[in-house]
């Protein structure tokens, strides 16, 4: 079915998650090359500001859907654009946009913007392991492996106390657990003398013991240590709970840490 196309404003958002920059031109990573001459995998804001799957990732926050798409271009003017269809990954049938706004798989805005923002933090100061954790976590929760997503949430947040150490040059705990790492890093921070009297002592404990749940979380709901023939039902609360806490404190410690490095309290 071909898509009428939409010149966006300066302003409008054309992100999509099937974006591609090439060598000077914007690439659409699912469209499809048919070897005519006349088919192509270069599209302009006007495609990706126009199609149904653009709208999903931009309007709904998803970047499961993935099109049937064909780009014409016969080098006059607009492309001419065909989607034949959009295959939903997580529910693995066809899916429309009229039907994502409604879907309850969806990734909640507020747990997107949590975690688009740490992951920038880390990936911008060199913190690739726990990058790489809480994107596993975000692609688990998206494709419904919630066990596996608080596994990889876990881990994001003891990649974090690790790489702390590793940079300050302090030695890691003899015991390796969430728990531990936790409390060395609170320690390597100096996180206790960061006010004056006890105005933080009593968030600092909770905070400590919201990292023990959230270990325990992973003991008892996550596949790190195997599944057996009747595992617990994990749901996707369960799973955006564990990501948002991990991810929450792991800011945390990463934001002090970078004080600490500046030679500066926050």
């Amino acid at each position: 079915m071909p898509i009428e196309l939409i010149e966006p404003a300066e302003d409008d958002s054309i992100d999509c998650h099937l974006q591609q920059i090439g060598m000077g031109s914007l690439i659409c990573r699912a469209a499809q090359q048919t070897g005519q001459k006349n088919t192509t995998n270069e599209v302009t804001p006007a495609v990706c500001f126009s199609c149904d799957v653009g709208r999903i990732f931009r309007e709904v926050g998803c970047d499961a859907p993935l099109p049937k798409i064909t780009v014409h271009n016969w080098g006059h003017g607009n492309p001419h654009v065909e989607i034949d269809g959009i295959f939903c990954k997580i529910r693995r049938r066809y899916t429309t946009l009229e039907y994502c706004h409604t879907c309850t798989l969806a990734t909640a805005e507020s747990t997107r913007q949590i975690v688009t923002s740490t992951r920038g933090l880390f990936q911008s100061h060199g913190f690739y392991a726990a990058y790489q954790d809480l994107e596993k976590a975000r692609l688990s929760i998206r494709d419904g492996e919630f066990a596996r997503s608080i596994t990889h949430s876990i881990a994001c947040l003891e990649s974090t106390c690790r790489i702390i150490h590793e940079e300050l040059g302090e030695e890691l705990p003899k015991k390796k657990q969430l728990t531990d790492l936790w409390k060395s890093t609170r320690a390597v921070l100096d996180l206790d003398g960061l006010t004056a009297g006890d105005t933080l002592a009593p968030l600092l404990n909770s905070l400590h013991g919201a990292v023990t749940q959230i270990g325990a979380m992973r003991n008892a709901l996550s596949d790190a240590h195997g599944r057996g023939t009747l595992p617990p039902h994990v749901s996707e609360a369960m799973a955006e709970l564990a990501m948002n806490s991990a991810a929450t404190v792991a800011t945390f410690a990463f934001r002090h840490y970078r004080s600490r490095i500046a030679g500066t309290t926050s």
